[in-house]
């Protein structure tokens, strides 16, 4: 029977899981060697530092040959113009910014990893790489950028939706409803887009077209560029190396015993798409697993439970942000990293903020921001040092601050701090940082 070859061939990539990956191993040594330095750094499929690079280059604008380069625009030319074909829309005239990890709604709590906003059109990007959608995710910051923009019909009739994701895939109905879906794509209002897209985006649309960027006084933004764009291709498994892995577990796949029964074309792809539907539903089966296994885990369920007490104990003392209920971290932690809670120091949330952040194996108290000179202000006072180690209790790391890089965690231990502590550290460093920093 068909099924009975579909499952053949399942055991038979599990049982050759281990040789299939020395084979693979073996034929890298035969390719061009290859260096992406974000990889290296552990931050390859990172959704929140993906996100962040890809704000880095979106923010690129300065002026060449009295000519103004705005990457932020050419992205919008790129999504508006050849993606939706929107010819309608004027662009050039528009002054466009991008926003990273931005609130959808100055009530709400959900967070949009990338805006482009402009005076007449909004793009929001959701990035996904291996997080699962979130119940009416989409639904919630489309409709929430609309209301933001209730009394601008330039602006609330013009956004737009990029979904980006490894391999074009749609949003889920728990995010999204069918009936909003079908209205974007009609509307040309929404676009699905690759990881492996934005590389040739990059490519074509930034390297080729700006020739000068070769030029030495260039060299770091096209240095940028390239690992960027390679990390992106490597996301979507469409580099050499990705290739030559796909070679490798194709000499597994029994072709010939899965489709010898079948005679007409019609039966060969149907029986292929039924072991695509097969091997889609293992890999949700793995990621689910993936999930039980984390939220099986007595630490990460105590540290959500912490978690929720320290955001309750906040709420008692007036401090609002982005405090996340029980439900929300659950759904985050299952991906192996959430954002429990989030304390805004600056209007402007992400120049300056506190953050109680969970891993699958550790709890912990850290600083971000982006605005230098908040930074550089909270580094160079050694009386503000002085008191945010007398908060903490000392710390366990300091970074150089940006976009995803901390500038001072400390390390949680809920067998000795209890929450309500916790939350009194919060609130002396959200008040110290208010006082000291953006006075």
């Amino acid at each position: 029977m068909a099924e009975d070859k579909q499952i053949d061939l399942l055991k038979s990539l599990i049982e050759n899981k281990e040789k299939i990956e020395k084979d693979i191993e073996e034929a890298k040594k035969r390719i061009i060697p290859t260096v992406n330095i974000i990889n290296i750094l552990g931050c390859a499929y990172d959704e929140v530092k993906n996100s962040s690079l890809l704000h880095n280059i979106f923010k690129i604008k300065f002026k060449y040959e009295n000519k103004e380069i705005d990457f932020a625009k050419d992205f919008s030319e790129y999504i508006i113009k050849e993606k939706l074909k929107n010819d309608s829309l004027n662009i050039n005239s528009s002054k466009i910014e991008s926003y990273n990890e931005i609130y959808s709604s100055s009530e709400g709590w959900r967070k949009i990893d990338l805006l482009i906003k402009a005076d007449n059109f909004e793009i929001i990007i959701e990035n996904k790489i291996w997080a699962d959608d979130q119940p009416n995710q989409l639904k919630d910051y489309y409709n929430n950028r609309i209301n933001e923009n209730k009394n601008n019909d330039k602006i609330k009739d013009n956004i737009f939706i990029v979904y980006l994701t490894r391999n074009r895939d749609k949003p889920k109905e728990i995010s999204v409803d069918r009936e909003l879906i079908e209205e974007l794509e009609n509307k040309n209002k929404i676009c699905y887009l690759s990881h492996d897209d934005i590389a040739e985006w990059i490519r074509n649309s930034i390297l080729n077209k700006y020739q000068f960027l070769k030029d030495e006084k260039f060299q770091l933004i096209y240095s940028a560029l390239i690992q960027i764009a390679y990390n992106e291709k490597y996301i979507s498994k469409k580099t050499e190396e990705n290739k030559m892995e796909l070679n490798e577990i194709k000499k597994y796949v029994d072709f010939n015993l899965l489709l010898k029964e079948e005679n007409d074309l019609y039966k060969k792809v149907n029986e292929l798409n039924k072991s695509i539907e097969l091997f889609e539903n293992v890999k949700k089966v793995i990621a689910d697993k993936k999930g039980e296994i984390i939220l099986e885990n007595e630490s990460v369920k105590n540290d959500i439970k912490y978690s929720v007490d320290v955001g309750n104990y906040l709420k008692e003392k007036g401090i609002n942000g982005a405090i996340l209920k029980e439900e929300h971290i659950i759904n985050s932690i299952k991906n192996g990293y959430s954002k429990n809670i989030i304390l805004s120091i600056t209007p402007t949330w992400h120049h300056l903020y506190i953050m109680l952040e969970q891993g699958v194996s550790w709890l912990s108290i850290s600083i971000y921001g982006t605005n230098g000179n908040f930074i550089n202000k909270m580094k160079k006072e050694e009386d503000i040092i002085k008191k945010i180690e007398e908060i903490l209790n000392g710390y366990d790391e300091e970074g150089e601050g940006g976009d995803y890089d901390c500038i001072y965690c400390k390390y949680i231990n809920i067998e000795k701090d209890k929450p309500e502590e916790t939350a009194q550290k919060i609130i002396d460093l959200y008040n110290l940082l208010k006082e000291k920093i953006t006075q």
